[in-house]
């Protein structure tokens, strides 16, 4: 009796197994195309992120900067200044800048003869620059730039010195706005360079606001004269041109270096990407000895009883793969 009831349940128990095996097979069925929908998705995204046409050199970078003239911080009549600056490119492209330098002492270059009683030499300063720029053509090495900044955007000196026995040309730095173009060459790579032409505008100081006394705008090329109770110039005595000070606007330029770091907040492709690369520096190029597989020891035979003495024969080999 209980032979025939297990008889009886033997095709619905081969019937359940099949049913389990189906569903299990269409499972892995799925998980397989799952995991192939997965692969080619990820695929797709390392190459995108590889991709040179789609990178944004400019999103999220943050870069150390030196230069000379305007920018850095400023051009003059007849020198440049020298200076250092920090500045982040934001990911809409609109970046600010920070930048402060020195403008140093040199012989004047008119009157430079030591023999002579009339040798000067010119004073040297300090300045500062603060300002935004918007940079254009994002996925290209070559990105034209706008810039708008506030700070020390021009300078020169005295006509003649305080202390005539120093011979020192006192240095009349300006303040005003600046508007500039700006040529950056930018990739994913560490270097920076740009070279940037623009206008500055400092206004006319006393000579246009007989209440000037410095502001926003600083211009300090005119003095009133005390006996003759006019405005006149500080930058030349000459009395062709008595109306020559330093111009209210005019065109200056600059040129500067510098170290980009890397993108500051990646996407998931961009953070692929990285660690693709660091991978690919980890693997030894081919050809190299560390790059073969090491030799596999030789495969220990299982210790056997001596048997009467046989023919030799070739011992055969199996691979493992």
């Amino acid at each position: 009796m209980y032979i025939c009831s297990m008889v009886k349940l033997f095709p619905i128990i081969l019937v359940l197994l099949l049913f389990c095996q189906d569903i299990w097979a269409q499972r892995a069925r799925e998980d397989d195309r799952a995991a192939r929908r997965q692969w080619e998705e990820d695929q797709r995204a390392d190459e995108y992120a590889t991709s040179l046409r789609r990178r944004d050199w400019l999103k999220d970078r943050l870069i150390l900067e030196l230069g000379m003239g305007s920018k850095f911080p400023a051009m003059g009549a007849n020198w440049v200044g020298f200076g250092a600056g920090v500045e982040y490119i934001t990911q809409w492209h609109v970046s600010g800048f920070l930048t402060a330098g020195f403008i140093p002492a040199q012989e004047d270059p008119v009157f430079n003869d030591k023999n002579e009683l009339t040798h000067y030499s010119l004073e040297g300063g300090m300045g500062w620059r603060l300002g935004v720029a918007y940079y254009m053509f994002p996925k290209s090495p070559i990105h034209l730039g706008l810039q708008l900044s506030y700070g020390t955007v021009f300078f020169d000196h005295e006509a003649e010195p305080d202390n005539p026995e120093t011979g020192v040309r006192a240095i009349l730095p300006c303040r005003g706005f600046e508007f500039g173009l700006s040529i950056t060459y930018l990739t994913d790579q560490w270097y920076f360079l740009q070279a940037m032409v623009g206008m500055y505008y400092i206004g006319n100081g006393l000579k246009d606001n007989p209440n000037y006394s410095g502001g926003i705008l600083v211009n300090d090329s005119w003095r009133k004269d005390e006996r003759t109770e006019k405005i006149v110039s500080r930058v030349t005595e000459n009395a062709k041109n008595p109306d020559y000070a330093i111009p209210p606007y005019g065109i200056v330029f600059g040129i500067g270096i510098g170290f980009a770091f890397p993108e500051f907040f990646p996407d998931d492709t961009e953070i692929r990407r990285r660690e693709r690369e660091d991978r690919s520096k980890q693997n030894v190029r081919p050809g190299s000895g560390a790059s073969r597989p090491a030799a596999r020891p030789a495969q220990q035979q299982r210790p056997t009883q001596q048997r009467p003495a046989r023919p030799a024969q070739p011992v055969e080999e199996y691979d493992d793969f």
